[in-house]
């Protein structure tokens, strides 16, 4: 598993996502201020999230310019989604 530093413009947000969480947002941007960037975001291989909406998003009201990532290249489209609901429930 490698992680690969990302720039934000590149990362693309899954449409479907159906977390509206702004409050959560606030906290992790705190989160990210106090103790960095500590778990990655889970991307596939075009760049879009599986996992960490609410870390990327805070870390965009942060201003930075790139983030940690994790390219998922071993998981299938089935996989992908039944990961989404797994992390979504959690």
């Amino acid at each position: 598993m490698n992680i690969e530093n990302i720039p934000v413009g590149n990362i693309v947000p899954y449409d479907k996502n159906p977390r509206k969480n702004d409050d959560a947002v606030r906290i992790v941007k705190r989160s990210i201020k106090e103790f960095g960037f500590q778990q990655p975001l889970v991307l596939d291989e075009n760049n879009e999230i599986i996992v960490g909406h609410t870390r990327f998003s805070a870390a965009v009201k942060l201003g930075l310019t790139e983030v940690p990532c994790i390219v998922a290249t071993n998981l299938t489209t089935e996989q992908i989604k039944a990961y989404r609901i797994m992390d979504n429930k959690s």
